[in-house]
């Protein structure tokens, strides 16, 4: 069980690396896939690339390094960078009339179990 939740960390980082370099390669397709429809010109447009792109990498490249290392230290930064990222998300929908984002959410919330699960379970081994 405890290298199928490993396997499972791995290939969400490879997707999440994939993401991370689809905002380099093609940032309006990469910014369809959230609802962001228009990618603003000049600082704006390297920002939204450079932020986003780099976020979706380097969470990737945590879970790989989780996955490989199996150091819990390495679980916990990509599920507490999503965890601040679903927070902000509700905050968005609370205080800024964004459309609540139920579907990343509940995304995030399931990325935060499997890796502190995972994290666990290889800490107590």
């Amino acid at each position: 069980m405890n290298k199928f939740l490993v396997v499972l960390n791995a290939i969400n980082g490879i997707l999440f690396i994939a993401i991370g370099l689809l905002w380099v390669i093609s940032p309006y397709k990469a910014g369809a896939n959230f609802g962001i429809l228009e990618i603003s010109e000049g600082l704006g447009r390297s920002s939204l690339i450079g932020d986003v792109g780099s976020y979706f990498f380097c969470i990737g490249l945590m879970m790989i390094l989780a996955a490989y290392t199996l150091r819990s230290i390495w679980f916990y930064a990509p599920a507490m960078l999503l965890g601040v990222t679903a927070l902000f998300r509700v905050i968005s929908w609370a205080a800024h009339d964004a459309t609540f984002a139920t579907q990343f959410i509940i995304i995030e919330i399931l990325l935060i179990t499997l890796l502190l699960v995972t994290s666990k379970r290889m800490s107590s081994q």
